[in-house]
């Protein structure tokens, strides 16, 4: 009996190690470090689709680690490749993120560079004011750290954008700054002196300008830079029209725009014509400042097609890698259940082994007890006739010992009977449990990938949407009448009202909640920035429950929401400075109220929203009928926009 228990319990033990071999997993410290790796591969392979994904995979790890320090400069690493693909509007999320931990952890020689890059973003879309901010803390950081090149680069770009705002005497005290640091870099000394003599002639000093222009030739002419000579020909045409010499001016300009014509270079030609167009303007001459803005077009023309063809050749690339991805994935799934199937082979197996060595043991002890069963009634027949033959007195005594015997053995064999029978149930029992194990660890495997697969949706949702964003921003580029840059604008906010539902989904533990008071605060943000909104004169109040919406009933709410903060922010305030928009959203009873309004004009006392040709009023109207609600407009004093939901679903 003990040999059976010995060879079940060894099965138990083989079993556990089995499993516990099969748990182990490498530490989320060495996977993190493992995908940031192969994402830097990635970048020097030019491969920025998968070496987001590999950042990406690694961020979460490190957040889980709670690893600031490796995780601001992860967050860094992810801002520097979408502004190599030009998504500025990620790139500047991440640079601000990261900012905060590098700042935190000390890496104050990264936390430059993330605000220089920040400000260049700026730049990029025409923030000066902010551009100048990010540049000047920047700057600060430089020159704690005795930054020399970083110091001369935000001194250069702060001039500029001084100059561009006609602030000339920051512009000058910058651009002297930069003078000081250029040392030996005869290039940043050339553009610094030219500069300099630019800005001297808008500040009337014409005789220390003429003394500028003077040092940047000499340095010119020590160089063959093409760039330099027509930066120098701007500034030359700038002196002469100060000094009221036309002749001379066109004579510079003309050489300026030779030089540029045979360089073919589209963005040294778009500087230059910029600068000119400029110097124009602020001289009178609209007639040659036009003149320049047409040749500038052309060139930004030629430097357009170039960027789309590039960003269409990335589009390509990631549509091709994503289509492997997939492929891949669909092989490791397929090798996945191949495993499965093996393993539950070989489970099958051993529990075949198990019951046979159970069995066999079960017989074999069988054997031995009838073996000794029968010996001992031998001898027990044998003494029974020798007492007998001996008295005949003893026969009601044998009968009764006989009867005994009887007794012990069927009692021994309801024992037998009964252990065997409860080592068999315990053996089944402990199989049906390990079924049942492996099964909720498929189970809970299974709906942890589906997890992780939805908020990947939701992130590629997302991004795809920013795509759009950006290319509906090009194409508004190209576009001359106001009006259809007004729609392609609305568009690209209609498009990002809903590319901030998915970023909130991807976000977030539930893939089909979305929290609303985030939501909004978001969704306003982006509009306040989006219409340069300042926020101390025009205020925003919210009143928002904290409601976790379905993103059947998110998405239309989230558009109605972007189409009357936009008409607030566009029309209720023309010609004040001030004024305050509430939006309030809460659960009334069985229904949920949408409320948005102003202390503005208000709208006229003829207006009807069933009637009216606004497409802003169209999408609303579309979207409360989806939600079946009912739509109240009071438009005096203000506009007062109410909305009465009957079909909502919330997941809390």
């Amino acid at each position: 009996m003990w040999r059976i228990l010995l060879c079940f319990y060894c099965f138990i033990q083989f079993d556990l190690a089995f499993a516990q071999v099969n748990s182990n997993t490498a530490p989320p410290a060495d996977r993190a470090a493992s995908l940031i790796e192969a994402g830097q591969a990635f970048v020097q392979k030019r491969d920025y689709v998968n070496a987001l994904k590999s950042f990406d995979q690694a961020k979460p790890l490190l957040e889980q680690q709670n690893d600031e320090y490796r995780l601001g400069r992860l967050l860094k690493q992810i801002g520097d490749l979408y502004a190599a693909r030009s998504y500025f509007r990620q790139s500047a999320e991440h640079y601000r993120d990261a900012i905060t931990l590098l700042r935190k952890t000390g890496q104050n020689d990264l936390v430059g560079d993330c605000l220089e890059s920040l400000a260049n973003i700026n730049v990029n879309f025409g923030y000066s004011a902010q551009a100048i901010t990010n540049y000047t803390r920047a700057l600060a950081v430089k020159e704690r750290l005795n930054d020399t090149k970083g110091m001369l680069q935000c001194h250069v770009m702060l001039s500029k954008l001084h100059f561009s705002d006609k602030n000339y005497e920051l512009a000058l005290s910058h651009n002297r700054e930069a003078q000081k640091l250029a040392g030996k870099d005869w290039l940043a000394e050339t553009n610094t002196a030219i500069q300099d003599g630019v800005i001297l002639t808008f500040l009337g000093n014409i005789d220390q300008a003429e003394a500028a222009l003077k040092k940047a030739a000499a340095l010119v002419s020590k160089q063959n830079n093409p760039s330099s000579s027509i930066k120098l020909y701007s500034a030359m045409a700038n002196l002469c029209l100060a000094k009221k010499d036309k002749t001379c001016a066109r004579a510079y300009i003309d050489s300026a725009k030779t030089m540029m014509q045979a360089t073919q270079a589209p963005e040294l030609a778009i500087e230059a014509l910029s600068q000119i167009a400029e110097i124009h303007k602020n001289n009178g001459d609209y007639a040659a400042a036009f003149d320049a803005m047409l040749w500038m077009d052309r060139y930004k023309d030629v430097f357009r097609t170039e960027n789309i063809e590039r960003i269409s050749a990335e589009i390509r690339e990631a549509a091709g890698a994503a289509l492997r991805e997939k492929e891949i994935e669909s092989l490791n799934l397929s090798n996945r259940l191949k495993e499965s199937q093996l393993s539950r082979e070989k489970q099958s197996r051993l529990a075949l082994l198990r019951e046979s060595i159970l069995m066999d043991s079960s017989l074999l002890a069988q054997k031995r007890l009838f073996a000794a069963l029968e010996n001992q009634s031998q001898l027990r027949e044998i003494q029974l006739f020798k007492e007998k033959e001996l008295s005949q007195s003893l026969s009601r005594e044998n009968t009764l010992k006989q009867k005994l015997l009887n007794d012990e053995r069927r009692n021994r064999n309801f024992l037998f009977l009964g252990l065997s029978a409860m080592i068999l149930l315990g053996g089944v029992i402990y199989l049906q449990y390990r079924k049942q194990h492996k099964n909720n660890s498929i189970i809970q495997k299974q709906s942890a990938e589906l997890a992780v697969l939805n908020r990947e949706i939701h992130h590629r949702v997302k991004n795809n949407l920013q795509v759009i964003s950006s290319m509906l921003d090009l194409q508004s580029q190209t576009l001359q009448d106001s009006s259809a840059k007004g729609v392609i604008k609305e568009a690209i906010l209609r498009v990002q009202a809903m590319a901030f539902i998915h970023q909130n989904l991807y976000r977030d533990e539930a893939v089909n909640s979305v929290n609303m008071n985030e939501y909004i605060q978001i969704l306003s943000d982006h509009l306040f920035k989006t219409y340069n909104i300042n926020a101390d004169k025009i205020q925003l109040h919210t009143q928002i429950e904290p409601l976790q919406l379905h993103t059947d009933t998110a998405i239309p709410l989230g558009m109605i929401l972007n189409e009357l903060i936009s008409n607030a922010l566009k029309y209720a305030f023309k010609n004040r400075e001030h004024g305050s928009i509430w939006v309030v959203l809460k659960k009334n009873n069985q229904e949920l109220l949408l409320q948005v309004k102003d202390d503005g004009v208000g709208v006229p006392p003829d207006f009807d929203p069933e009637n009216t040709s606004s497409f802003g009023y169209e999408v609303i109207q579309a979207m409360a009928q989806k939600l079946r609600a009912r739509l109240n407009i009071n438009g005096n004093p203000g506009t007062d926009v109410q909305l009465l939901i009957t079909k909502f679903k919330t997941t809390t």
